[in-house]
């Protein structure tokens, strides 16, 4: 079947995607936004918010925007209490926000390291959870997506934290896809690889840099646009995938044939050595 008509799936989809400000997640929305649907987006800054209006030509009839920090205490509750009172159904989630720390666990700011695990995997699992639920009650045969990544499959170094919370995701959301299956609501894993998105500056990987032997050189050679990343997140949902990667990251599961310790000391030699810069 042409394109054309499986994305008449999203025509008037009441959707919400989180971390729609930047990156994938904006990327999501925008695509969700000329596919016809029905698109609610939150972010933590307005300003991102407004440029993603920009982006859809001033054309925001189908585009609710809400900024607001998802790690704030009771954040996740406040915005479903939102949806309630403006009588907002929402038939599917994609579930994105999320980030990224780069380098030595023991360097990094305990402070930072603990928001990224509140928003990688509190926020992410909260979300999930109250979404399903906000379905069920409404009697909605819905999709969540929860955004993982391909360090879901092995131990990253100098990611530790970070890939750690992605298994997380992963287990997760394979186990939560049984226990809501009789309630007619798909739950999969979407593993995006290195993407050209922001986040990619704030890890600390400047993607300018000129140095060949950098791990930010390797990572823009390595990086897929984001483009051809939301349009597989988008066909994942609608196809009810279990588990989703996009491009040549399709062979990155293959790496569990090898244990997790040995893919992890492989990895950590392959960056040894290189400058993030």
């Amino acid at each position: 079947m042409p394109d054309h008509h499986k994305n008449r799936f999203w025509k008037n989809r009441r959707v919400l995607v989180t971390g729609a400000g930047s990156g994938i997640g904006r990327e999501i929305a925008r695509q969700l936004h000329t596919h016809g649907a029905n698109v609610f987006a939150v972010s933590l800054h307005q300003h991102e918010l407004d440029q993603l209006a920009d982006s859809l030509d001033y054309d925001t009839h189908r585009l609710q925007c809400l900024a607001m920090d998802l790690t704030a205490q009771g954040a996740v509750k406040q915005l479903l209490a939102y949806l309630d009172e403006h009588h907002i159904t929402i038939e599917a989630l994609f579930n994105n926000a999320g980030t990224a720390l780069f380098g030595p666990h023991i360097e990094l700011d305990p402070k930072a390291v603990s928001n990224m695990l509140t928003l990688n995997i509190q926020v992410m699992s909260e979300m999930a959870s109250e979404m399903a639920r906000h379905m069920v009650n409404r009697r909605v045969a819905g999709h969540i997506l929860n955004v993982a990544s391909i360090a879901s499959f092995a131990p990253v170094p100098n990611l530790a934290a970070y890939s750690a919370s992605k298994h997380y995701v992963l287990a997760f959301t394979h186990a939560l896809a049984l226990e809501l299956r009789t309630h007619n609501i798909h739950v999969g894993a979407f593993c995006p690889g290195i993407t050209r998105t922001p986040i990619i500056e704030k890890m600390g990987l400047n993607s300018g840099s000129q140095n060949r032997n950098s791990v930010s050189f390797l990572a823009s050679k390595l990086a897929t646009p984001v483009t051809p990343v939301a349009a597989c997140a988008l066909r994942a949902m609608r196809d009810e995938k279990a588990l989703a990667l996009p491009g040549v990251n399709q062979l990155v599961p293959l790496g569990r044939l090898i244990p997790g310790r040995v893919l992890s000391s492989l990895v950590f030699r392959f960056l040894s050595g290189r400058q993030p810069a």
